[in-house]
Parts: C-alpha cells; structure tokens; sequence
C-alpha cells in the first residue's frame, strides 16, 4: 500500500483562501492567509559563489521585522538563502545544518554541494503531501565541484543554475540578472550585479527592503558576508 492511500489530504491548511462553515454548513466567515514576501538572489562568478537577500520580513501588509535573518551558514563553504514561511525554514536549516556537520565528521571532509542539495530535496520530496512552504537557494564552492549554485523548490525540485531568484520580488530581480550576467565574473562585478537586482525588488516589492545582506563563498579562504544599508 503506498503511503498517500494511508493518508487523506487536508485542504484548509494550504489553501491560499479558505471557508468555516457551521454545523449547518452555511457560509460564517472567509479568512485569507496572510502572504508574505522576500527577495533572495544568487549567481555564480569566477570560482565563487555569491548569495544576497533582502533584510524584511513580512506578513500581508504589516512588516513583521526589518532584521530578518535569510542568510545562512550551512557550513563554511555552504550557504543557503531562505523564502516562505519562516518556521519551516529555520527548522530546514537546522536539519541540514546538523545532516552535513554528521557527515562531514565521519567522512573527514567537506560535503559536495550536490550531495547537500539531494539531501535537502529528499526531505522535501518525503513531505510533498504536506509541503513546507519554503523557496530554497543553496550555494557554494567544493574543490571537486567548483562553484555550484542550486535553485531548491519546496517539493524537492532541484535546478542548477548560473543565477536564480526567489522570492516575491524575483520578476525585478530577474530583470536585472538577465541584462547583466555574463560567464567569468569577478567577485566585484558579482557583488554589484547582487545589489542592483534586489535594489531593483526593493524599489518595486513592497515586502522586500530594509537593507541587504550579502555572503560571497570563495574557492580559496574563508566565506565573506556583509550588510549594505540602501535608501528605499
């Protein structure tokens, strides 16, 4: 028997607009879940990979905090940006953060990007009834890789690319990665095209601003990661 015939699907949980009906099963309230919103971008550069979002998070219309935290050191040369719902976020990179730390200590050396990605899609993928409601950008250098830069989907999807966004603002995002990528980047030139596509989300989504925060995984040396104060 497979596991979706022991288990029934539940609408309310999902549905972006949903009904509460009473014993009579008329019509007493309609409640939409609140949306939020972010803008997280990546690209790859001459070994380097370079990760950046935005600093707000949001619910609907109220910013619930203007330092959020979508960042995240997975390990030293692993870093991965989050988008979605904050608690099935954090508790993915908490998951992976401790998968990839056991590993590292068994096998005595740094874990593969693609090998944290499957690990990674795979929990997803286990949970595809119920999804998390994440959009996941997972980047670094390993030394038999090089730079790798992975656009996640919240039902395990993985999808390498030169440069992703994700979030509420990527339509902004991707114009400007569009018009600007080119192979063989250097960092400087990463680190600027990064700024000028989440500026370009922050000017135009309002759930995206407050600063940005930007992590460049090297090749050679330690990650670099540093905030830039923008005006909106």
């Amino acid at each position: 028997m497979r596991k979706e015939d022991l288990v029934k699907p539940s609408e309310s949980v999902f549905l972006r607009e949903s009904r509460f009906m009473n014993d009579d099963n008329s019509q007493i309230k309609e409640a939409r879940t609140l949306k939020t919103g972010t803008t997280t971008v990546g690209l790859i550069c001459k070994d380097a990979v370079i990760l950046g979002t935005d600093k707000r998070a949001s619910m609907s219309y109220f910013v619930a905090s203007k330092v959020a935290e979508k960042l995240h050191r997975i390990q030293e040369h692993l870093y991965m940006t989050i988008a979605g719902g904050v608690a099935d976020a954090m508790y993915l990179v908490d998951v992976l953060r401790a998968e990839t730390a056991l590993y590292q200590l068994k096998e005595e050396k740094p874990i593969k990007i693609e090998s944290a990605g499957k690990l990674l899609s795979n929990i997803l993928f286990q949970n595809k009834m119920y999804p998390f409601q994440v959009g996941l950008i997972l980047g670094g250098v390993s030394e038999e890789e090089g730079p790798v830069l992975l656009d996640i989907g919240a039902y395990g999807s993985i999808l390498p690319e030169k440069f992703c966004a994700v979030g509420s603002g990527q339509n902004f995002s991707y114009g400007v990665l569009e018009a600007k990528y080119k192979d063989n980047l250097t960092i400087k030139e990463g680190k600027e095209i990064i700024i000028k596509a989440i500026t370009s989300s922050i000017i135009r989504d309002m759930a995206s601003g407050n600063g940005i925060d930007i992590a460049v995984v090297k090749k050679e040396g330690p990650a670099e990661k540093e905030f830039i104060s923008i005006k909106e």
